[in-house]
């Protein structure tokens, strides 16, 4: 299990270093939209679908790390009433369901990467599957981090 562990916090720092250039590209392209709309008076056509398509992706880097992490937002009031071993049960419950929930997603998300391979995006130009493919990748990577909380919690990793 530890090598578990080893390989998917390996892929969490890739990961890492993906939300870090992403949120950077976004800073930046916004920066150079303002800058051009404003003091050049010539407005990028393409920076705010960048910008977008570039945040979906951050989105789902930074979900699955918090999942991996523990740190999504949750309601406490049920786990807090319930003993120690209780709550870890729950929340290997709930991880369980959410690993379902994101094989659906994986699946549906590569249909839809397939429905829209052939059209493009307005200002880019590019292939919409790009900007679609964050769906599967991203719900793979929660998969992957879910399966990590979850081994942690086994492990007894968890103590509160």
């Amino acid at each position: 299990m530890n090598t578990i562990l080893k390989c998917i916090d390996g892929i969490n720092k890739f990961v890492k270093i993906l939300l870090a250039i992403s949120l950077i590209s976004m800073s930046i392209i916004m920066i150079l939209q303002v800058f051009s709309r404003f003091i050049l008076n010539l407005p990028l056509n393409w920076s705010e679908e960048a910008t977008r398509y570039i945040g979906i992706y951050a989105v789902f880097f930074g979900a699955a790390l918090a999942v991996r992490y523990n740190e999504l937002i949750s309601v406490e009031a049920v786990p807090d009433l319930l003993p120690a071993k209780g709550r870890k049960y729950l929340k290997i419950i709930v991880l369980l369901i959410c690993i379902i929930f994101f094989a659906i997603v994986l699946v549906q998300g590569f249909s839809l990467v397939s429905n829209v391979s052939m059209q493009k995006s307005p200002a880019l130009q590019i292939s919409m599957s790009i900007p679609y493919f964050s769906i599967p990748f991203g719900a793979l990577l929660l998969i992957i981090n879910a399966i990590a909380a979850i081994i942690v919690l086994v492990k007894g990793g968890d103590k509160e």
